[in-house]
């Protein structure tokens, strides 16, 4: 897979040629889940691309389809819900630096983080969906911190947001919490919590359809139920919480999980160390986006009031997002 490092002229002379190379399987998927065909997708990418032209506190962002489709395929073609997803996007990685800004996969704590197996890629299951299966008790809480954490994941979800089979069809997170401590989830404060709910629930640049949280301690209940106040309804919806292996299995099924979980005599055929290279690979890629900018004084102080006065989402220009109705088929 080659990778491609875009720039961030936000009306550059001529807009990178999208052709669809999805599978026919994530096609048909496209159209039955997300209502993309060609036209659609065509008219939303223009229309995205003279928004970001036009507007008045985006200074510099990427353009390429790819990039945006992520965006659009995220909120099923409806153009507000893009643009704000990706106003708030780049607010959030310029108001959050040191969780969304410098992510480098050769970085010593990143590379030490994936050696030591807290993140694997699983592959694709029979929907198309790629599973990631995290181990909390390989996260070292006592070398690493929430900061370290998000990095981490963030990292690794901006790599494979760019895969488009990813975007179309997306994730499954499997959580396994088993000899996890309480220092685990302790990491999660409240003072951060309130900046990381928003993130989780409209700015995560990836379609979460499913997290399964297995072998969760009976002590960490409590911190769970807190955590769960800053997340929204429609992704509480998408939590399913096993108390046994086999509870999990029987859900999940057995073609991707490790032998560890399903008692089988081999491990089946994983695609962490293919996705490992296409991290590194993506290394240029990701410092990139560190050049992407937004004013954020003057985009917070519309933003909140839009909100308080009720305007139509993307806040910093209500007329110019309510023009793109027309192809808002969420």
């Amino acid at each position: 897979m080659t990778i491609t490092t875009y720039g961030v002229d936000k009306c550059p002379e001529k807009f990178d040629e999208y052709r669809c190379t999805l599978p026919e399987r994530y096609r048909k998927l496209a159209k039955e889940q997300l209502r993309e065909d060609e036209l659609i997708r065509k008219q939303a990418l223009d229309q995205m691309r003279q928004w970001i032209a036009k507007h008045p506190y985006i200074r510099r962002c990427r353009t390429d389809a790819v990039f945006l489709l992520r965006f659009l395929r995220q909120r099923k073609f409806s153009i507000p819900k893009a643009c704000e997803m990706l106003e708030r996007y780049l607010a959030l990685r310029q108001s959050f630096p040191h969780w969304f800004q410098g992510l480098d996969p050769c970085d010593q704590t990143m590379q030490t983080m994936g050696d030591e197996d807290v993140f694997h890629v699983l592959g694709f299951d029979a929907k198309g969906q790629i599973v990631i299966l995290i181990k909390s008790r390989n996260f070292r809480v006592d070398k690493y911190d929430l900061v370290d954490l998000i990095r981490f994941m963030h990292m690794n979800v901006e790599v494979l947001s760019g895969d488009e089979m990813v975007q179309v069809a997306g994730v499954v997170l499997v959580v396994d919490c088993h000899e996890a401590t309480m220092a685990h989830f302790t990491l999660f404060r409240l003072s951060e919590m309130r900046h990381i709910g928003p993130y989780i629930n409209q700015l995560l640049p990836i379609r979460c359809r499913e997290i399964h949280v297995i072998r969760l301690p009976k002590v960490a209940a409590s911190i769970v139920d807190l955590l769960f106040t800053y997340i929204s309804p429609k992704l509480k919806h998408r939590f399913f919480f096993h108390k046994t292996m086999n509870e999990a299995v029987n859900h999940l099924g057995k073609e991707l999980l490790p032998s560890e979980y399903t008692n089988e005599s081999e491990d089946p055929k994983s695609l962490t160390h293919v996705f490992a290279k296409r991290l590194h690979d993506g290394r240029d890629q990701l410092r990139s986006l560190d050049n992407m900018e937004i004013d954020i004084a003057k985009f917070s102080s519309v933003w909140n009031k839009s909100q308080t006065n009720g305007y139509a989402p993307g806040g910093i220009d209500a007329g110019m997002v309510g023009s793109f109705r027309k192809l808002d088929i969420d």
